[in-house]
């Protein structure tokens, strides 16, 4: 029979809004750097994170050594500070003062373990707690009443003041002594594996071991060298809170771990900016916009700014061939090189027929839909600047698409209420913009803005609208990773039509139960948790820290985009997703054996993203595609032997080939 119930308090019942407990310590360091503590040196200042987790550290190992396992004191901790760096009685105490004030005011609860404590003592159950912990029991007290007024008379065994440590079992006894109990009738919850789980089961005392959720892969990796940046710190301990504090799936924390934190500070630089420009609507451009502009309302409503949001419905499909105008010189230009992206599809693009195609181009480009050179594809670029036949054809028989994508957006600009108003994209070339820009200005003489996520590096020019960019990828192809946490729950853009309601959009038919499937609920939950809750350290924070801060952001895309972990390649590499028109199904799916070995001998792999899908496969597909990564002409090598040697020599050097390839396989599998 059960007649103690036993909690550890650190990271059990409380923990901090920090990634790490020493995140405290890089709270502490950027408040020494005001006014208030300008009688200490720089020096100590700029270094207190190391200096203070170098004293607790050199303390700990100096009373193990000396006085028999027995912990630390804060005193102990600051006498140690105090003395290394001449420091006074009053800034030592004033210090000490800071510590406090700031753990008390990171502490928050771990609430499913609080209510298991409460339960119990409801029940009439006793109930203590016990810590191995430097902080005198007063300020031990006030954290846990910050938490649940309910814990207030909950006895606590502190190893500071008992003088023994649950990491060598000596408060384990202590406790048994003082509370009068057998070992067998005590139940203990805790953290540490050691400390809480091995160390009193091996006393009889029948311990649970409390698995709180881990830090991600690319939090750790951050953390290794940024775990004095306060912003991390937060940024970081918020979606680990969330992810203690909220049973849920792994799309919600997707959302709250790795989309929430990218995107706050570009969303929160991107209002900073609509204030010091006077912009007072924002269109969030679909379907990147859509998780944005849900981001956008709930920071305008806890900062309560004056700026309003529209959702405004616009894609490739809907813009860039209905604004073709042949006045416009550059425009044009533009168009014709996007153009020749798709030339393989260049009837369907412009919404001709092929045989209307090949009327208005010379013979040897009627081949256009196998695909031709670049040389060739340029040939046919300049062929159709110069000839105008084929661009006067598209702009006739797309003449009503255009109208209706004026009318549109006619009918959506005049929602700003005559506010200065400004777009809102994520990643792009800037030419469907460009595009919108051109459709906009056939009715709007005005100046146009547009604000970027970040641009992939070939870009096109300005035409009708200046842009501003918060990030630059500095290579091709990286922000199409990005758009797959921003996606929105329906279809592409395919036009607009005229209804009793006016101009509305024409939706891509995608099945509702794709977004179920995939948990995009749980996601946008997930993403929104994290905003609110970072939000309200941001108010608490602002004038201290950056909150506009690359540095989470830019670690964070290089995971993304080059380090992927198998868990979050899973996470997004099952998104239906659609690029430059492909229907492809899931981004990047698992690559199978035979696709793996036809990547090798053919450089074809049906997938958008190799990265992801070989981080999805097993262990042997990865190693075959490693294999070809790190032997580009290894098709040419295999046939350079064929040709040019005598059959007898090919077959010995094929076979070398395959005995160190299965040599290598065989030693990473074992």
């Amino acid at each position: 029979m059960t007649t103690l119930y036993s909690f550890d308090i650190f990271d059990t019942l409380i923990t901090r809004k920090t990634a790490t407990p020493v995140g405290i310590f890089a709270l502490i360091q950027n408040k020494l750097q005001t006014d208030e503590f300008a009688d200490f040196s720089a020096d100590f200042k700029e270094n207190f994170y190391q200096y203070r987790t170098d004293s607790e550290f050199r303390q700990r190992h100096y009373t193990k050594r000396f006085f028999n396992n027995q912990d630390i004191t804060f005193d102990i901790i600051y006498d140690d500070l105090k003395s290394n760096f001449c420091l006074t009685n009053e800034q030592c105490e004033r210090l000490k003062q800071l510590e406090i004030q700031t753990e008390l005011e990171n502490i928050i609860p771990i609430s499913e373990n609080i209510q298991k404590v409460k339960e119990l003592i409801q029940a009439g159950k006793r109930v203590v707690f016990i810590s191995d912990m430097y902080l005198p029991e007063k300020i031990i007290r006030q954290m846990l009443v910050k938490c649940d007024v309910n814990l207030s008379e909950v006895k606590i065994y502190l190893s500071s003041t008992e003088g023994a440590m649950k990491n060598s079992r000596e408060l384990f006894k202590k406790v048994k002594e003082t509370e009068n109990v057998e070992y067998r009738n005590w139940e203990h919850l805790g953290d540490n594996y050691i400390s809480d789980y091995i160390n009193p089961n091996s006393l009889g005392i029948k311990a649970k071991l409390y698995t709180k959720p881990q830090l991600k892969i690319y939090e750790k990796n951050l953390l290794k060298n940024a775990s004095k940046d306060c912003f991390i710190q937060l940024a970081i301990g918020c979606a680990k809170n969330i992810r203690v504090n909220n049973n849920c799936s792994d799309k919600y924390y997707l959302g709250a771990s790795l989309a929430g934190p990218i995107f706050y500070p570009y969303v929160s630089w991107l209002l900073n900016q609509a204030q010091k420009r006077n912009i007072g609507c924002l269109y969030f451009v679909a379907r990147d916009g859509y998780v944005l502009k849900a981001i956008a309302d709930i920071l305008i409503k806890e900062r309560n700014l004056d700026i309003k949001t529209v959702y405004i419905y616009g894609s490739k499909k809907a813009w860039r061939v209905p604004s073709l105008d042949l006045n416009n010189q550059l425009l044009k230009e533009q168009f014709v090189e996007t153009l020749m992206w798709v030339h393989k599809k260049l009837d369907k693009y412009l919404g001709l027929t092929y045989k209307e195609v090949c009327e208005c181009i010379p013979k040897e480009f009627h081949s256009f839909k196998k695909g031709f050179s670049s040389a060739k594809s340029e040939r046919l670029k300049q062929f159709i600047l110069s000839d105008g036949r084929l661009l006067k054809l598209t702009v006739e028989r797309n003449a009503e698409k255009r109208k209706n994508a004026v009318a549109y957006l006619k009918q959506m600009i005049e929602l700003a209420q005559e506010r200065k108003f400004a777009f809102v994209d994520i990643d792009g070339t800037r030419f469907s913009m460009n595009c919108m820009s051109g459709l906009i200005h056939e009715f709007y003489d005005g100046e146009l803005t547009g604000f970027y996520f970040a641009s992939t590096p070939t870009v096109f020019e300005p035409v009708g609208i200046q842009y501003n960019h918060f990030y630059s990828f500095k290579e091709i192809m990286l922000g199409h990773v990005l758009e797959l946490l921003v996606r929105a729950p329906h279809g592409q853009t395919l036009g607009y039509k005229l209804t009793n309601k006016g101009y509305e959009p024409e939706l891509e038919d995608l099945p509702k139960k794709i977004f179920e499937d995939w948990g995009f609920e749980d996601y946008m939950d997930g993403v929104l948790e994290f905003i609110i809750q970072f939000n309200k350290w941001h108010n608490e924070y602002k004038d201290k820290l950056c909150f506009e801060n690359l540095n989470l952001f830019e670690n964070y895309v290089e995971f993304l985009t080059s380090n992927v972990d198998k868990d979050t390649a899973n996470l997004l590499g099952c998104i239906t997703h659609n690029l430059y028109g492909k229907e492809s199904g899931e981004f990047a799916s698992a690559i199978t054996f035979g696709q793996a070995v036809k990547y090798i001998f053919t450089n074809s792999l049906e997938t958008e993203n190799i990265l992801y899908s070989k981080a999805r496969s097993p262990r042997l597909i990865r190693k075959l595609i490693e294999y070809k990564e790190a032997h580009p002409d290894l098709r040419k090598e295999i046939f350079n032997i064929f040709i040019h040697k005598r059959r007898r020599q090919a077959y010995m050097q094929i076979l070398g080939f395959r005995i160190s390839f299965r040599h290598l396989l065989w030693k990473d599998v074992v």
